[in-house]
């Protein structure tokens, strides 16, 4: 690597001045006043090791590429051949990852904070295998590959592994049966809105998959973007505000019954 290169990139944590000072201190060799001062460029462990491996992007390191390889290889694709095929495979490598740690780090997933991204990142690797024409679960195949990379660096996820595959598995488990039915139901609606020469569906139609079948408004604002819809996400928050209110007006109802 030139050392034009290594200055661009290198995370430059400090200010001129902090720098100066720490050579005169530690006499550390400063090879010329940087062209942009107090900036910090994020050049972390992982930018370094894609530049050392000579590949092109963070998802083909080490670490994550063997993931990408073998959902390339599930789902019948070849990594590189089409861009939005890669794109779901970067997902999948990247989130398979970040769910194994979040898990080992005691995340479960769940509806809030932590638990909540923790769902998603999982849900989306379901959903982007899906999305390359894969229905079996994937998170046995995928996830092991993933615990193996990580685990020289992070030995816990294999000691702990048990208690964090059975968390995964029996997520995806529970998504795949919301999928098995929300995704038809979501399906009648996207056909009904383009009979109609609809852009937008309703927040009705999203509140009832939501509210029956227990389909993530998130998952339906992403599906409806890829069918080139929108959702009428302030009426179904409105929706939900009112199924809040109604539920602690008769829990508040009940209290009062059981007073009398």
């Amino acid at each position: 690597m030139d050392e034009d290169r290594f200055l661009e990139i290198w995370n430059l944590v400090f200010m001129q001045e902090e720098l100066s000072a720490v050579r005169k201190k530690d006499d550390f060799d400063i090879a010329r006043p940087l062209p942009r001062k107090n900036i910090d460029t994020g050049m972390g462990l992982e930018r370094v090791a894609y530049l050392l491996q000579g590949v092109d992007n963070l998802y083909e390191i080490d670490q994550v590429y063997p993931v990408i390889d073998h959902a390339a290889q599930l789902a019948g694709k070849q990594y590189g051949d089409q861009h939005d095929d890669d794109v779901r495979l970067r997902v999948v490598g990247d989130h398979v990852r970040s769910g194994l740690m979040l898990i080992g780090d005691g995340v479960t997933p769940g509806n809030e904070a932590r638990g909540y991204v923790l769902r998603r990142l999982l849900r989306r690797v379901v959903r982007a295998m899906r999305l390359l024409g894969v229905t079996e679960p994937v998170l046995p195949e995928l996830l092991p590959i993933s615990r193996d990379l990580m685990a020289e660096s992070y030995p816990e996820v294999a000691y702990d592994w048990a208690r964090i595959a059975q968390i995964a598995y029996a997520e995806e488990d529970a998504f795949r049966r919301t999928l098995a039915t929300g995704t038809q139901i979501f399906d009648l609606a996207v056909a009904d809105a383009k009979s109609e020469q609809q852009t937008v569906l309703s927040s009705e139609r999203a509140f009832q998959l939501h509210d029956t079948y227990g389909f993530p408004i998130d998952l339906t604002l992403e599906m409806a973007a890829e069918q080139g819809l929108r959702v009428d996400e302030p009426g179904f928050r409105r929706l939900m505000q009112e199924q809040k209110d109604r539920a602690k007006a008769d829990a508040k109802s009940r209290r009062q019954a059981l007073r009398r």
